[in-house]
């Protein structure tokens, strides 16, 4: 009798098992595609870090053929540096990311939380970066 309670039973433990398994994909899909997502927002920045980054390179040449104030063209060069670190973060990240299709769901998980974590600490990185650059360069636009 108790054999065929087991046997009757069977089914019904694998059909809950395999649902349970297909809302385990889909909470890693929905994190694999968050972390995907704040990837793509940051990529759209990079275009106004090049940008920022040229036009804070002609300030700089510009006021070093003019022998301008050294403080100035320092304070240009740090926003420069700050726009390059912030760059070779962003290119770190994604140089160092896998997809983790090969993990368990468990390790991908928590592989995928701590790419998370990463990624939105780059675009931390990114938007401060832009933000001081941005006013460093209104700052000197609105000098000439």
């Amino acid at each position: 009798m108790k054999k065929h309670i087991i046997l009757l039973a069977l089914p019904f433990a694998l059909l809950a098992a395999c649902q349970g398994g297909a809302s385990g994909q889909e909470e890693k899909k929905e994190l694999e595609t968050r972390v995907l997502a704040i990837h793509d927002e940051a990529m759209t920045r990079m275009d106004e870090i090049i940008r920022l980054r040229r036009t804070l390179r002609g300030t700089r040449d510009t006021l070093a053929a003019r022998q301008a104030d050294s403080t100035a063209i320092l304070t240009l060069e740090r926003e420069i540096n700050g726009l390059d670190q912030a760059d070779e973060t962003m290119m770190q990240w994604m140089r160092q990311y896998r997809a983790p299709d090969t993990l368990q769901h468990e390790q991908a998980m928590q592989y995928l939380q701590q790419e998370l974590t990463k990624i939105q600490r780059v675009q931390t990185i990114l938007d401060s970066t832009i933000a001081a650059a941005r006013e460093t360069t209104t700052a000197y636009e609105q000098e000439k």
